[in-house]
């Protein structure tokens, strides 16, 4: 049997309407709440393994989050102060989180809502920082 006229196991994809809009970029405020996330997660690892011999060990872990944060920080900083089109730059502002929440978000899976991405990019780093705290609160209780 040929491949033409074998039937597709595979569900249609959904499209969105033509008519509804679709950014490809996330909301600022999503960034903002991921860098402050990465600085919990530090601050509760250096609460959690304390002083000694891992001192050298969380300096260089916190000079990488450092890093992780602070470059494309600065990147977003130079984008903003100067702007590639001043037109362009007016079609792709993000407006109001609301707005941005309800849009559809272009990734690589297909479109979904801005809420439930933001959801899904800042729930990972999210429970590592709440289980970081819960283990430095056992621990400080506990000894």
């Amino acid at each position: 049997m040929s491949d033409q006229t074998m039937p597709s196991n595979r569900p249609p994809i959904d499209r969105p309407p033509i008519d509804r809009p679709t950014s490809g970029r996330f909301h600022p405020y999503v960034y903002r709440i991921l860098a402050c996330l990465a600085a919990w997660f530090v601050i509760s690892a250096w609460f959690f393994a304390g002083g000694g011999r891992t001192d050298l060990t969380l300096v260089a872990v916190t000079g990488l989050f450092a890093m992780m944060v602070g470059i494309p920080s600065l990147l977003a900083l130079a984008r903003r102060s100067h702007p590639p089109d001043p037109s362009a730059d007016r079609a792709n502002r993000t407006g109001s989180f609301d707005q941005w929440a309800e849009r559809d978000i272009d990734l690589s899976t297909g479109p979904v809502k801005g809420k439930l991405a933001a959801i899904e990019t800042v729930l990972p780093i999210a429970a590592v920082a709440f289980a970081m705290t819960a283990f430095a609160l056992v621990l400080h209780f506990s000894v």
